[in-house]
Protein backbone atom coordinates (compact mmCIF):
# COMPACT_ATOMS: atom_id res chain seq x y z
CA UNK A 1 0.00 0.00 0.00
CA UNK A 2 2.78 2.23 0.67
CA UNK A 3 4.28 1.82 -2.71
CA UNK A 4 1.38 2.55 -4.23
CA UNK A 5 1.15 6.14 -2.81
CA UNK A 6 5.04 6.39 -4.12
CA UNK A 7 3.35 5.97 -6.93
CA UNK A 8 0.33 8.72 -6.65
CA UNK A 9 2.63 10.99 -5.41
CA UNK A 10 5.11 10.44 -8.44
CA UNK A 11 2.52 10.93 -11.02
CA UNK A 12 1.12 14.20 -9.31
CA UNK A 13 5.03 15.33 -10.11
CA UNK A 14 5.26 14.38 -13.17
CA UNK A 15 1.67 15.46 -14.10
CA UNK A 16 2.75 18.81 -12.82
CA UNK A 17 6.70 18.79 -14.85
CA UNK A 18 4.10 17.92 -17.95
CA UNK A 19 2.63 20.91 -17.40
CA UNK A 20 4.94 23.54 -16.71
CA UNK A 21 7.78 22.31 -19.08
CA UNK A 22 7.50 22.96 -22.88
CA UNK A 23 9.51 25.29 -25.86
CA UNK A 24 6.87 28.36 -24.96
CA UNK A 25 8.20 30.59 -21.99
CA UNK A 26 5.37 32.49 -22.28
CA UNK A 27 3.46 30.28 -19.33
CA UNK A 28 4.29 30.76 -15.70
CA UNK A 29 1.90 29.11 -12.77
CA UNK A 30 1.88 33.07 -11.27
CA UNK A 31 0.77 34.20 -14.76
CA UNK A 32 -1.78 31.59 -14.40
CA UNK A 33 -3.19 32.61 -11.06
CA UNK A 34 -3.34 35.81 -11.65
CA UNK A 35 -5.32 35.35 -15.03
CA UNK A 36 -2.90 36.22 -17.54
CA UNK A 37 -4.00 35.71 -21.12
CA UNK A 38 -0.84 34.76 -22.12
CA UNK A 39 -0.38 32.21 -19.90
CA UNK A 40 -4.23 31.10 -19.40
CA UNK A 41 -4.43 30.56 -23.31
CA UNK A 42 -1.25 28.53 -23.66
CA UNK A 43 -2.92 26.32 -20.94
CA UNK A 44 -6.04 25.70 -22.19
CA UNK A 45 -5.01 25.48 -25.72
CA UNK A 46 -1.72 23.47 -25.69
CA UNK A 47 -0.76 22.39 -21.96
CA UNK A 48 -3.78 20.75 -20.54
CA UNK A 49 -4.69 18.73 -23.71
CA UNK A 50 -0.96 17.18 -24.29
CA UNK A 51 -1.51 16.04 -20.50
CA UNK A 52 -5.22 14.82 -20.63
CA UNK A 53 -4.09 12.46 -24.03
CA UNK A 54 -1.06 10.93 -22.41
CA UNK A 55 -3.01 10.44 -19.79
CA UNK A 56 -6.06 8.70 -21.85
CA UNK A 57 -4.08 6.77 -24.95
CA UNK A 58 -1.39 5.48 -21.90
CA UNK A 59 -3.64 4.27 -19.52
CA UNK A 60 -6.04 2.51 -21.92
CA UNK A 61 -2.61 1.07 -24.64
CA UNK A 62 -1.59 -0.51 -21.31
CA UNK A 63 -5.03 -1.99 -20.08
CA UNK A 64 -5.50 -2.96 -23.84
CA UNK A 65 -2.05 -4.98 -23.21
CA UNK A 66 -3.55 -6.61 -20.26
CA UNK A 67 -6.80 -7.70 -22.23
CA UNK A 68 -4.83 -9.35 -25.21
CA UNK A 69 -3.05 -11.55 -22.42
CA UNK A 70 -5.97 -12.53 -20.58
CA UNK A 71 -7.62 -13.57 -23.49
CA UNK A 72 -4.60 -15.38 -24.80
CA UNK A 73 -2.82 -16.79 -21.78
CA UNK A 74 0.61 -15.30 -22.93
CA UNK A 75 2.57 -12.86 -21.25
CA UNK A 76 4.20 -11.55 -24.49
CA UNK A 77 0.66 -10.90 -26.58
CA UNK A 78 -0.05 -7.09 -26.83
CA UNK A 79 -1.75 -4.50 -29.82
CA UNK A 80 1.57 -4.36 -31.07
CA UNK A 81 2.82 -7.80 -30.70
CA UNK A 82 -0.08 -9.34 -33.02
CA UNK A 83 -1.15 -7.06 -35.82
CA UNK A 84 -3.74 -4.73 -34.33
CA UNK A 85 -1.54 -1.62 -34.56
CA UNK A 86 -0.67 -2.26 -38.09
CA UNK A 87 -4.20 -3.57 -38.83
CA UNK A 88 -5.67 0.06 -37.33
CA UNK A 89 -3.01 1.64 -40.26
CA UNK A 90 -4.07 -0.09 -42.25
CA UNK A 91 -7.82 0.66 -42.22
CA UNK A 92 -6.64 4.61 -41.73
CA UNK A 93 -5.42 4.11 -45.09
CA UNK A 94 -8.32 1.95 -47.13
CA UNK A 95 -10.74 4.61 -45.75
CA UNK A 96 -8.68 6.40 -48.36
CA UNK A 97 -9.00 4.53 -50.69
CA UNK A 98 -13.30 4.79 -50.41
CA UNK A 99 -13.31 8.30 -49.38
CA UNK A 100 -10.97 10.70 -51.48
CA UNK A 101 -11.30 13.67 -48.64
CA UNK A 102 -12.56 10.85 -45.30
CA UNK A 103 -13.60 12.66 -42.20
CA UNK A 104 -12.11 11.68 -39.25
CA UNK A 105 -14.99 9.50 -37.97
CA UNK A 106 -14.24 7.68 -41.13
CA UNK A 107 -11.03 7.13 -40.68
CA UNK A 108 -11.10 5.97 -36.93
CA UNK A 109 -14.60 3.50 -38.21
CA UNK A 110 -12.05 1.94 -41.03
CA UNK A 111 -9.37 1.87 -38.29
CA UNK A 112 -11.64 -0.09 -35.88
CA UNK A 113 -13.42 -2.27 -38.60
CA UNK A 114 -9.83 -3.30 -39.66
CA UNK A 115 -7.90 -4.32 -36.09
CA UNK A 116 -11.10 -6.11 -34.86
CA UNK A 117 -10.93 -8.10 -37.97
CA UNK A 118 -7.08 -9.00 -38.48
CA UNK A 119 -7.05 -9.42 -34.44
CA UNK A 120 -9.91 -11.78 -34.79
CA UNK A 121 -8.05 -13.75 -37.39
CA UNK A 122 -4.68 -13.51 -35.75
CA UNK A 123 -6.17 -15.36 -32.28
CA UNK A 124 -7.82 -17.96 -34.53
CA UNK A 125 -4.63 -18.35 -36.37
CA UNK A 126 -2.11 -19.09 -32.85
CA UNK A 127 -4.79 -21.01 -31.11
CA UNK A 128 -4.74 -23.59 -33.83
CA UNK A 129 -1.34 -23.79 -34.08
CA UNK A 130 -1.10 -24.25 -30.19
CA UNK A 131 2.54 -22.83 -29.43
CA UNK A 132 4.47 -24.63 -26.78
CA UNK A 133 7.00 -21.92 -26.24
CA UNK A 134 5.03 -18.88 -25.24
CA UNK A 135 8.31 -16.39 -26.61
CA UNK A 136 6.84 -17.67 -30.50
CA UNK A 137 4.09 -16.05 -30.24
CA UNK A 138 5.23 -12.51 -30.93
CA UNK A 139 7.64 -13.90 -33.20
CA UNK A 140 5.16 -14.85 -35.20
CA UNK A 141 2.98 -11.41 -34.50
CA UNK A 142 5.73 -9.85 -36.18
CA UNK A 143 5.63 -11.73 -39.58
CA UNK A 144 1.71 -11.01 -39.69
CA UNK A 145 2.31 -7.81 -38.79
CA UNK A 146 4.89 -7.56 -41.43
CA UNK A 147 1.96 -8.60 -44.25
CA UNK A 148 -0.18 -6.30 -42.84
CA UNK A 149 2.12 -3.62 -43.31
CA UNK A 150 3.19 -4.68 -46.75
CA UNK A 151 -0.59 -3.78 -47.69
CA UNK A 152 -0.71 -0.83 -45.86
CA UNK A 153 2.43 0.93 -48.16
CA UNK A 154 1.01 -0.53 -51.21
CA UNK A 155 -2.19 1.66 -50.63
CA UNK A 156 0.21 4.57 -49.37
CA UNK A 157 2.32 4.67 -52.40
CA UNK A 158 -0.34 4.84 -54.41
CA UNK A 159 -2.04 7.24 -53.31
CA UNK A 160 1.25 8.99 -52.18
CA UNK A 161 0.53 8.72 -48.30
CA UNK A 162 4.05 7.64 -47.51
CA UNK A 163 4.65 10.72 -45.09
CA UNK A 164 0.99 10.49 -42.80
CA UNK A 165 1.29 6.98 -42.74
CA UNK A 166 5.02 7.86 -41.04
CA UNK A 167 3.51 10.11 -38.52
CA UNK A 168 0.83 7.36 -37.54
CA UNK A 169 3.92 5.21 -37.02
CA UNK A 170 5.81 7.44 -35.06
CA UNK A 171 3.73 8.56 -31.77
CA UNK A 172 3.98 12.04 -30.63
CA UNK A 173 1.80 14.25 -28.40
CA UNK A 174 3.62 17.55 -29.72
CA UNK A 175 0.52 18.53 -31.93
CA UNK A 176 -1.81 18.08 -29.38
CA UNK A 177 -4.46 21.06 -28.94
CA UNK A 178 -7.72 21.72 -27.64
CA UNK A 179 -9.90 20.22 -30.72
CA UNK A 180 -7.01 17.64 -31.59
CA UNK A 181 -7.81 15.24 -28.90
CA UNK A 182 -11.22 15.28 -27.85
CA UNK A 183 -11.71 11.58 -29.37
CA UNK A 184 -9.66 10.37 -26.91
CA UNK A 185 -12.27 10.34 -24.62
CA UNK A 186 -13.86 7.75 -26.55
CA UNK A 187 -11.39 5.37 -24.53
CA UNK A 188 -13.39 6.30 -21.17
CA UNK A 189 -15.46 3.55 -22.66
CA UNK A 190 -12.85 0.99 -22.59
CA UNK A 191 -11.69 1.85 -18.46
CA UNK A 192 -15.94 1.61 -17.96
CA UNK A 193 -16.06 -1.93 -19.70
CA UNK A 194 -12.66 -3.06 -18.10
CA UNK A 195 -14.08 -2.06 -14.79
CA UNK A 196 -17.98 -3.25 -14.82
CA UNK A 197 -15.83 -7.14 -16.24
CA UNK A 198 -13.11 -7.32 -14.32
CA UNK A 199 -14.75 -10.57 -12.19
CA UNK A 200 -15.19 -11.95 -15.80
CA UNK A 201 -11.95 -11.26 -17.27
CA UNK A 202 -10.46 -12.64 -14.21
CA UNK A 203 -11.97 -15.79 -14.92
CA UNK A 204 -10.55 -15.31 -18.19
CA UNK A 205 -7.59 -15.65 -17.18
CA UNK A 206 -7.63 -19.16 -15.93
CA UNK A 207 -8.18 -20.08 -19.70
CA UNK A 208 -10.75 -21.23 -22.34
CA UNK A 209 -11.99 -24.34 -20.84
CA UNK A 210 -11.78 -23.53 -17.01
CA UNK A 211 -14.13 -20.52 -17.69
CA UNK A 212 -16.41 -22.35 -19.69
CA UNK A 213 -16.87 -24.98 -17.18
CA UNK A 214 -17.60 -22.41 -14.43
CA UNK A 215 -20.17 -21.30 -16.79
CA UNK A 216 -18.83 -18.11 -18.54
CA UNK A 217 -19.61 -17.52 -21.48
CA UNK A 218 -16.62 -17.36 -23.13
CA UNK A 219 -16.75 -16.35 -27.07
CA UNK A 220 -19.18 -14.02 -25.43
CA UNK A 221 -16.48 -12.04 -23.62
CA UNK A 222 -13.35 -12.79 -25.89
CA UNK A 223 -15.02 -10.71 -28.64
CA UNK A 224 -15.86 -7.69 -26.31
CA UNK A 225 -12.27 -7.80 -25.16
CA UNK A 226 -11.56 -7.39 -28.53
CA UNK A 227 -13.76 -4.78 -29.56
CA UNK A 228 -12.22 -2.45 -26.28
CA UNK A 229 -8.49 -3.23 -27.71
CA UNK A 230 -9.91 -2.57 -31.53
CA UNK A 231 -11.39 1.11 -30.04
CA UNK A 232 -8.34 1.59 -28.15
CA UNK A 233 -5.78 0.99 -31.12
CA UNK A 234 -8.01 2.92 -33.25
CA UNK A 235 -8.44 5.58 -31.55
CA UNK A 236 -4.92 6.26 -30.65
CA UNK A 237 -3.50 5.54 -33.74
CA UNK A 238 -5.88 8.60 -35.04
CA UNK A 239 -5.09 10.73 -32.41
CA UNK A 240 -1.60 10.26 -31.00
CA UNK A 241 0.20 7.28 -33.44
CA UNK A 242 1.90 4.02 -32.48
CA UNK A 243 3.46 3.92 -28.84
CA UNK A 244 5.46 0.66 -29.12
CA UNK A 245 5.92 -1.60 -26.64
CA UNK A 246 3.53 -0.03 -24.23
CA UNK A 247 0.91 -2.32 -23.57
CA UNK A 248 3.60 -5.67 -23.32
CA UNK A 249 5.92 -4.18 -20.95
CA UNK A 250 3.39 -2.15 -18.54
CA UNK A 251 1.26 -5.57 -17.44
CA UNK A 252 4.14 -7.49 -17.29
CA UNK A 253 6.13 -5.49 -15.35
CA UNK A 254 2.94 -5.07 -12.57
CA UNK A 255 2.31 -8.90 -12.43
CA UNK A 256 6.09 -8.76 -11.46
CA UNK A 257 5.29 -7.09 -8.42
CA UNK A 258 1.15 -7.39 -7.70
CA UNK A 259 0.74 -11.04 -9.06
CA UNK A 260 -1.69 -12.26 -11.80
CA UNK A 261 -4.94 -11.66 -10.46
CA UNK A 262 -6.95 -9.09 -12.87
CA UNK A 263 -8.98 -7.10 -10.85
CA UNK A 264 -5.68 -6.13 -8.58
CA UNK A 265 -3.68 -5.48 -11.59
CA UNK A 266 -5.73 -3.43 -13.33
CA UNK A 267 -5.53 -0.09 -11.87
CA UNK A 268 -1.81 -1.02 -11.51
CA UNK A 269 -1.52 -1.02 -15.01
CA UNK A 270 -2.90 1.80 -16.29
CA UNK A 271 -1.14 3.82 -13.11
CA UNK A 272 2.33 2.41 -14.71
CA UNK A 273 1.32 3.02 -18.08
CA UNK A 274 0.53 6.85 -17.46
CA UNK A 275 3.38 6.87 -15.84
CA UNK A 276 5.98 5.45 -17.67
CA UNK A 277 4.87 7.97 -20.89
CA UNK A 278 4.39 10.71 -19.01
CA UNK A 279 8.29 10.06 -17.95
CA UNK A 280 9.15 9.36 -21.85
CA UNK A 281 7.42 12.51 -22.99
CA UNK A 282 8.95 14.74 -20.37
CA UNK A 283 12.22 13.30 -21.80
CA UNK A 284 11.59 14.10 -25.14
CA UNK A 285 11.10 17.52 -24.53
CA UNK A 286 14.28 18.33 -22.35
CA UNK A 287 16.90 16.05 -24.57
CA UNK A 288 17.04 18.86 -27.01
CA UNK A 289 15.19 21.35 -25.95
CA UNK A 290 13.25 23.60 -27.45
CA UNK A 291 12.78 21.07 -29.81
CA UNK A 292 11.50 17.37 -29.09
CA UNK A 293 12.48 13.90 -29.65
CA UNK A 294 9.00 11.93 -30.45
CA UNK A 295 7.90 10.63 -27.59
CA UNK A 296 7.96 6.82 -29.35
CA UNK A 297 11.22 6.88 -29.78
CA UNK A 298 12.06 6.75 -26.01
CA UNK A 299 9.90 4.80 -25.30
CA UNK A 300 11.11 2.29 -28.32
CA UNK A 301 14.27 2.43 -26.87
CA UNK A 302 13.19 1.40 -23.23
CA UNK A 303 10.42 -0.49 -24.18
CA UNK A 304 13.17 -2.94 -26.52
CA UNK A 305 15.27 -3.50 -23.62
CA UNK A 306 12.55 -3.93 -21.09
CA UNK A 307 10.87 -6.63 -23.20
CA UNK A 308 14.17 -8.68 -23.98
CA UNK A 309 14.74 -8.41 -20.39
CA UNK A 310 11.26 -10.53 -20.11
CA UNK A 311 11.82 -12.58 -22.37
CA UNK A 312 15.28 -13.81 -21.40
CA UNK A 313 13.88 -14.09 -17.46
CA UNK A 314 10.76 -15.82 -18.61
CA UNK A 315 12.90 -18.48 -20.51
CA UNK A 316 15.53 -19.00 -17.66
CA UNK A 317 12.89 -19.08 -14.80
Amino acid sequence: MKKKHILWGLLALLIFLSLSIGSNNQFSWLGLFEGQKQSLELFVESRLPRTLAIILASSAISLSGLLMQTITQNPYAAPSTTGTTEAAQLGILTSLFFFSKATLFQKMSFAFVSALLFTGIFIQVIRRLQFKEKWILPLVGLIYSGIIGSFAQMIAYRFNLIQSMTSWSQGSFSMIQRHQFEWLFLLILVFVGVWIYSNTFSVMALGEDTSKNLGLPYQTMESLALVLISLTSAVTMITVGALPFLGVIVPNLVRHYAGDYFKKTRSLVVLVGVLLVLACDILGRLVIWPYEVSVSLILGIVGTIVFISIIWKGEHA
